[in-house]
């Protein structure tokens, strides 16, 4: 399912291609959003291991929008309180910020600002610092789009009213003047960062009033760019963040704390998980590490069938209206050099071809509007399509 919903650009030059009606051609005026993919990346951020009640493909969001084509929820928005729809306005405008960086901007990991400030990114050897230099707000993420130059993003989602020229939106620059990342000399190096606020059109609203995207490229302090040695090891600091949180909603507490720490993953601890395969669609035969979240007490179970052939069998096959299961992987090719990144940790120097072996995930074309998958190998989709196959050990 796609909703729309109006784009504002600020001090976009060049504009991405994908926000033209035309290669050469003016920015466009609406973009259209993937709620599956946005509620997969509302999930990647906000939840840890446990999912939201009752499923994950569920996007509680959506059943607060309106049914029309653009972005608008009933009544005066979602949440019962001011301080609800104030928490969770800011969650879904993190949740658009990712995925706008996402699709337009080719950015695939993201890891949050504050557990960074003051950490050493990339090893001893890499040496570079995310320091605060004046008290307030922060941006939020320090995001990668795989190649060797982080970015720094902040991300918004409100009700009242947006304008770049507002003093709002300056308070949110300026929180990028309130951090800089230094090279190993201890010298500021320049970070290209990026603005996204959403404002929320709700049924109460004006007709003329309409879900709306701000985003704006503004830069920290700094001299000069980082360059590619440097911005490597940045970049695989925060890959590891990323990866870090799917290893803990897979279950796998060790790989999550070595990812996320930098420390290596000893040989003597071993890594158990299960594989599993796409059964139908453009993914056939595709396999992935991860399990599924159930309702409740609610087991999935296979039965065998001749020449070893699985078949899912509902918890109560005399129902049509039991909620089903929902499986949430990372693809086994990822999920092995996310392994083998954490034996190696944060202790060696890593070079510009190392860092390329890395890949990334390439998304199908759509299918099925429960079914989501990113470039960082993560899937979220019904369990219906997959079967599990056994288990492997790192």
């Amino acid at each position: 399912m796609e909703k729309t919903l109006k784009l504002a650009l600020n001090k976009y030059n060049p504009t991405p291609p994908s926000l033209r009606s035309v290669p050469s051609g003016a920015p466009v005026d609406k973009i259209r959003v993937n709620l599956a993919n946005l509620f997969h990346h509302y999930y990647l951020d906000c939840h840890d291991r446990a999912p939201p009640d009752p499923d994950p493909t569920r996007f509680e969001a959506t059943n607060f929008l309106l049914p029309c084509e653009e972005f608008r929820f009933q009544g005066s928005g979602f949440g019962s309180s001011p301080a609800s729809k104030r928490n969770r306005s800011n969650e879904l405008g993190q949740a658009f910020c990712r995925q706008f960086l996402y699709e337009h901007l080719g950015f695939t990991y993201f890891a949050h600002v504050a557990p960074l400030l003051g950490k050493t990114l990339g090893g001893p050897h890499a040496g570079c610092r995310l320091e605060r230099v004046k008290e307030g707000d922060t941006p939020d993420y320090l995001c990668a789009d795989g190649s060797s130059e982080p970015f720094l993003a902040e991300a918004k989602g409100r009700y009242t009213s947006v304008s770049f020229k507002s003093k709002e939106f300056q308070s949110w620059r300026d929180q990028f003047t309130r951090v800089v990342l230094k090279d190993p000399s201890g010298e500021p190096r320049r970070v290209k960062g990026y603005i996204v606020a959403t404002r929320f059109a709700t049924e109460a609203d004006s007709a003329r009033l309409r879900t709306t995207l701000f985003a704006e490229d503004p830069s920290t302090r700094g001299n000069f760019p980082l360059g590619p040695d440097l911005g490597v090891a940045v970049v695989r600091a925060v890959r590891s963040r990323h990866y870090s949180r799917i290893a803990t909603k897979l279950r796998q507490p060790l790989l999550a704390s070595s990812l996320a720490t930098g420390t290596p993953l000893t040989d003597e601890l071993r890594i158990l998980a299960v594989v599993w395969q796409v059964l139908q669609g453009p993914l056939a035969k595709r396999q992935f590490v991860g399990g599924y979240f159930g309702v409740g007490d609610a087991r999935a179970e296979w039965r065998t069938l001749e020449g070893d052939a699985k078949v899912f069998v509902p918890h109560d096959p005399l129902r049509l209206d039991a909620p089903g299961f929902t499986f949430f992987g990372l693809e086994e090719d990822i999920f092995r050099q996310v392994v083998s990144q954490a034996r190696v940790g944060h202790t060696q120097d890593v070079g510009v071809r190392q860092f390329g072996q890395f890949g990334q995930f390439e998304e199908p074309e759509f299918f099925d509007s429960a079914f989501s998958v990113l470039r960082d190998g993560s899937v979220l989709a019904p369990l219906d399509y997959f079967r599990p196959l056994g288990t492997i050990t790192l």
